[in-house]
């Protein structure tokens, strides 16, 4: 333990010394001495061993708006395969206009939508996918061991498409410009149809998300073919395809004649989204050289399923040094934590997950059921600094007063915490006054945008514990 403190003696002798010195007939006794002390703001800065432990994660809870499509086999992390299930939002109503009759509907294409950052391993690799439509409910307590069997007819395939992750068909300056890869699957044309009329005669099936959903229970996306890529699907889409004609005076011979030209649109009527179930399927088997790490007592964080961390927050041994102190009056300002974290060198550009979620471990199961955020008293955000090389949280200070106040009556459900990658939704918002922003975290899910590892330094933790006494004489 490294405590640092800053010493303020009672400057008020010294004050009224001063006044005497300058104008004595003119100082009152009253309210001659209210404090005589002193106030010391103890700044314990310690590097601890941290009881920790990597735990199996193989199950999760895994719906999410994005999901994860692939396989991969990285001989430092494992093998990964991904495929996923989803309900789809249908459209509120149908933004053709009422000229546009059925006649004039061409088509309906599923457009998977993944960001180019969002892709890990051979994107020129060759791939395959094949959808299916589901026909039962998914249950809502859906998880990432889901069995797809049973929920739709493998005859039946609806769509197979084969593709890159390379966005090699791009032209060079749409290549340079665009953000987010766009895998299209044709449809059968009887989805276009059935779908239009259906939107034309008023269907209140599309009124709610419950009611459609029993109409129609989903898609399932399964790689077919393809191994060494993985991508995050940040949406998936079916766009209704149609023309219409137009005329426009056009010269032909040197002669200006009107002509009919046939104009193409889309409309998108049906989506992923929030509010609907979406949900990855995981398969990881955790490598030997991860085993091997674990077995030399290596403290090792994967995602999106594997190792989580499990450990003994020291609160106790922060609360001792707290309470050694003497004093009349004390105020707590801050309490941060940071654990140092390592790369595991790797081929496929695998790194630590960009942020966890430090929780109580019986809480677990509620706060993503619940779909709650950190609360900064049994749940905390840890960001990871590339340039500290650690993941901090800086905002535990709720937590250590709350134990303060139960008198050493400290429990050993308060310091068991588990660590799990996540990912974060955040919002902003802009003081116009001041000018500073505010950023506020509005979701939490378990972290699913790609693989990731790191081993957790836990013997190096490092823990900065502020707190100001006033000793009253």
């Amino acid at each position: 333990m490294k405590p640092t403190r800053i010493a303020i003696p009672a400057l008020l002798s010294a004050m009224a010394a001063l006044s005497l010195a300058s104008c004595e007939d003119e100082v009152s006794p009253i309210g001659g001495s209210i404090f005589n002390g002193e106030v010391a703001i103890n700044v314990d800065s310690l590097i601890l061993k941290i009881d920790a432990q990597s735990i199996e994660a193989d199950i999760i809870d895994a719906r999410s708006t994005t999901n994860l499509i692939g396989n991969i086999n990285v001989a430092e992390y494992g093998r990964l395969s991904s495929a996923y299930v989803t309900q789809l939002l249908s459209a509120a109503d149908l933004a053709i206009p009422d000229s546009i009759g059925v006649n004039r509907v061409d088509s309906m294409k599923m457009v998977l939508e993944i960001p180019r950052n969002m892709t890990i391993g051979d994107t020129l690799a060759p791939q395959q996918l094949k959808v299916y439509r589901l026909n039962r409910q998914l249950p809502q307590d859906i998880r990432s061991n889901f069995n797809p069997e049973g929920y739709y007819d493998p005859a039946d395939v609806v769509a197979t498409r084969n593709y890159t992750l390379s966005g090699i068909t791009l032209q060079d300056s749409a290549f340079r410009k665009a953000t987010t890869l766009k895998i299209a699957f044709r449809m059968p044309d009887s989805w276009a149809t059935d779908a239009f009329n259906a939107y034309r005669a008023g269907n209140s099936v599309f009124d709610w998300p419950a009611d459609f959903n029993q109409v129609f229970p989903g898609l399932y996306i399964e790689p077919s073919f393809g191994r060494g890529a993985m991508a995050n699907v940040s949406a998936t889409r079916l766009f209704l395809y149609y023309h219409y004609f137009i005329e426009r005076n056009v010269v032909e011979d040197d002669v200006a004649v009107k002509k009919q030209i046939t104009m193409r649109d889309s409309v998108c009527l049906f989506s992923s989204s929030p509010e609907v179930i979406g949900s990855s399927i995981l398969n990881y088997r955790i490598s030997d050289n991860l085993l091997a790490l674990k077995a030399q007592g290596k403290t090792l964080i994967t995602a999106p399923t594997g190792y989580r961390v499990r450990l003994k927050f020291p609160v106790n041994e922060l609360l001792e040094q707290y309470w050694a102190s003497d004093h009349n009056l004390s105020v707590i300002n801050n309490l941060t934590f940071a654990i140092p974290a390592t790369t595991i060198v790797n081929d496929y550009g695998i790194v630590p997950p960009p942020d966890l979620l430090m929780i109580r471990t019986s809480e677990i199961d509620e706060f993503f059921a619940q779909g709650k955020v950190p609360d900064n008293k049994t749940s905390f955000r840890g960001t990871y600094s590339s340039t500290n090389g650690r993941y901090e949280f800086s905002s535990m200070r709720e937590y250590i007063v709350e134990l303060k106040n139960k008198a050493g009556h400290v429990t050993a459900d308060d310091i068991d915490f588990t660590l799990i990658p996540v990912s974060f939704v955040t919002e902003s918002s802009s003081n116009s006054y001041d000018g500073s922003t505010t950023i506020y975290i509005t979701g939490c899910t378990p972290y699913l945008s790609k693989p990731c590892m790191a081993v957790l330094d836990t013997d190096k933790a490092a823990v900065v514990f502020t707190y100001t006494q006033q000793l009253m004489k």
